[in-house]
């Protein structure tokens, strides 16, 4: 089955989900590797996103998008 990608705002809530979950005590020290790998990857996915949205100006006045140097 095929994920499907979470938009910036649902990832940015799975990410509070994930650090609620590590800062409890319930959590074995398997599990919180584990949350800390899938938030990792959350924290990826946003980053990603925002580089592809974010567009700048260029010496000409014409919006371009970023390219990271």
């Amino acid at each position: 089955m095929e994920e499907k990608e979470l938009t910036i705002e649902e990832s940015f809530a799975e990410i509070e989900t994930i650090l609620n979950k590590l800062e409890s005590n319930e959590v074995t020290l398997e599990d919180s590797f584990l949350l800390y790998q899938s938030g990792m990857k959350q924290i990826k996915h946003c980053m990603n996103a925002v580089e592809q949205k974010v567009q700048m100006l260029n010496s000409n006045g014409e919006l371009e998008t970023f390219e990271e140097v």
